[in-house]
């Protein structure tokens, strides 16, 4: 009994101290909030927003007007860049023309200038020259004849000239050329060889077709060559010993005082360029059909081409 007396005496004694707790919190909590001060608000009149408006529109319009003079400032710039680059390529272009008109004004005085100190002087191009004096040419010769073989019995060393016609490309090593020829030997004196007589010098006219072939080319437009030539043709003699000749010990192909014979020839050469020529030098080993004894001799020719 007295322990649950003591029980609820705590208990209540509990509850009266929180109820009391409580009441004093709220009491804080009610002085903490409510203040005695007044805040004081004070209302702009509205001639100062007015002015603050006024203002700030007036910096937004300097600030454009500011950035309208700078963007037609630095179109000016452009603008006159543009204009003085226009006025430097006029200058150039006048510059130019000047130049062009000056050239062709001294190209135009060298030009007569040429024409009167040579009038008959051709005009064309450095190339198609070439190429013509690279593809035709025609020459003149002239040497000794030196007759081999049986012939040498009758005849001595004569003269000869010859007349060379050619075609050849100037790039290429190869070329076709037509020489027409004129020789004549010297009779041997009586006593030669068994001859009771001098025989009369013989004539004898050529016209061959050969070919030639360059083997070393050098100097202006390959006119100097180291050259092979060859080919055969026919050969008109003349005024050859026509006597009885069976108690002589050699045989002979000169039946009779004229007749015509084809033949052979073979031989090499040498040019070198001279100006706007080649001078050569050139020999062949020259053999007809004749009848018994082909007739033999090789020409020694000197001579100059113009291509």
């Amino acid at each position: 009994m007295n322990l649950r007396l003591s029980v609820a005496s705590a208990l209540a004694v509990a509850l009266a101290f929180g109820a009391s707790s409580m009441a004093s919190a709220q009491a804080d909590t009610t002085r903490r909030t409510t203040s005695q001060q007044r805040v004081r608000v004070q209302k702009e009149s509205p001639g100062e927003v007015a002015v603050r408006d006024s203002a700030a529109r007036a910096d937004s319009i300097a600030r454009a007007d500011s950035m309208a003079r700078m963007e037609r400032m630095r179109s000016d710039s452009i603008a006159r860049a543009d204009s003085l680059a226009r006025m430097e390529r006029m200058r150039l272009d006048s510059i130019a023309r000047d130049s062009a008109a000056r050239a062709d004004s001294i190209a135009r005085a060298t030009a007569a200038t040429d024409t009167i100190r040579s009038p008959v002087t051709p005009t064309m191009t450095s190339q198609s020259f070439r190429m013509r004096r690279g593809s035709w040419y025609v020459g003149l010769g002239g040497g000794a004849a030196v007759p081999t073989g049986t012939v040498n019995d009758f005849y001595k060393t004569g003269f000869g000239v010859t007349v060379p016609i050619g075609w050849q490309p100037i790039g290429s090593p190869l070329g076709l050329r037509v020489d027409l020829g004129y020789a004549r030997l010297n009779g041997r004196s009586p006593g030669n060889a068994g001859l009771t007589f001098q025989p009369d010098d013989p004539n004898i006219w050529s016209a061959t077709a050969n070919l030639t072939l360059d083997l070393i080319r050098w100097g202006e437009s390959r006119r100097g060559s180291l050259y092979l030539v060859g080919g055969g043709g026919v050969y008109r003699f003349s005024k050859f010993f026509d006597g009885d000749l069976r108690d002589l010990p050699l045989q002979t192909g000169f039946q009779s005082s004229s007749f015509t014979k084809g033949g052979v020839n073979g031989g090499g050469g040498i040019a070198v360029p001279i100006g706007a020529a080649s001078l050569f030098v050139e020999s062949q080993f020259t053999s007809t059909f004749t009848e018994g004894n082909n007739t033999n001799w090789v020409p020694i020719v000197v001579g100059v081409k113009w291509r």
